[in-house]
């Protein structure tokens, strides 16, 4: 067989060619290795233990946990809960939802507690879960004027959501996810006692609801949430600050029902 440095270019190319059609991707030697009287290269050193710091093992993930299984966990972790205080630590050590792998913070809530007037969004948005405070950034300011137009502030006025931690997008939390954190905010409202919801945006409102209605079409009337343990509250729902702000020309309807909403809070403020 001749040896390739007797080849001419053209029969190079061709052999290289040849061999990349076959499958064959590793060089190939004029002579072929006798791997029998090859020598073996003494194995390394031992290094000592003591001189080499161990690695540190990375930390132990928990299993995912069945989706029936952790909507019982957090059916039973809420109904063990007798103040707000308990129930916040104890979404905070809830591992039942993939959410909280993903946000940084959770958002339990926000504003005054013992309110009239209780606000539930679906849940955190960026700057929510970047700060861990309820309804921040530009649709914070904007709930904040909203309130101002009516002549009340966050002082009069508790927070909270349908799911605590933020979902990545800021898309609207999945059914399950929505499934598995009910219990949390149903406890969360029985526990706060408001005299009325204002439920903010389509997702809180199908949430709470149970409805699969458009916001426009729910909007401005007012309903009964049910919590699972046969809790009930009036509750109205609204457009939310972020859709507000995506879509100005859907104001109108805001307005008129914050209007609505001035109204409920006249009636229930102190004589």
């Amino acid at each position: 067989m001749a040896k390739a440095t007797d080849m001419t270019r053209g029969e190079l190319e061709s052999l290289l060619r040849f061999y990349a059609e076959s499958g064959l991707d590793f060089p190939l030697a004029d002579e072929a290795e006798d791997r029998f009287e090859a020598v073996t290269a003494p194995a390394p050193k031992a290094a000592n233990p003591q001189s080499v710091p161990a690695a540190a093992a990375p930390p132990a993930r928990a299993p995912a946990m069945p989706d029936a299984d952790a909507i019982a966990l957090a059916q039973k972790v809420a109904a063990q809960t007798e103040t707000l205080d308990d129930l916040r630590k104890a979404v905070e050590a809830f591992d039942g939802c993939n959410l909280k792998l993903t946000a940084r913070n959770t958002v339990f809530e926000g504003g005054a507690r013992g309110a009239a007037l209780m606000a539930v969004a679906d849940a955190p948005g960026r700057d929510d879960d970047a700060s861990g405070e309820a309804l921040t950034g530009p649709e914070g300011q904007l709930f904040d004027r909203m309130l101002a137009a009516i002549g009340h502030s966050r002082d009069d006025c508790y927070l909270g959501f349908a799911v605590p931690w933020r979902v990545p997008g800021n898309s609207v939390p999945s059914p399950l996810q929505a499934s598995i954190c009910k219990p949390f905010i149903d406890r969360q409202i029985e526990l706060a006692r408001p005299r009325f919801l204002v439920l903010l945006g389509n997702a809180a409102a199908r949430i709470l609801l149970g409805t699969s209605d458009n916001i426009l079409q729910i909007r401005g009337a007012w309903k009964t949430v049910r919590t699972a343990s046969g809790f009930e509250v009036p509750a109205i729902a609204t457009l939310h600050p972020r859709f507000l702000l995506e879509q100005p020309a859907q104001k109108r309807f805001a307005w008129a029902d914050l209007l609505t909403i001035r109204d409920r809070l006249d009636e229930n403020a102190p004589s």
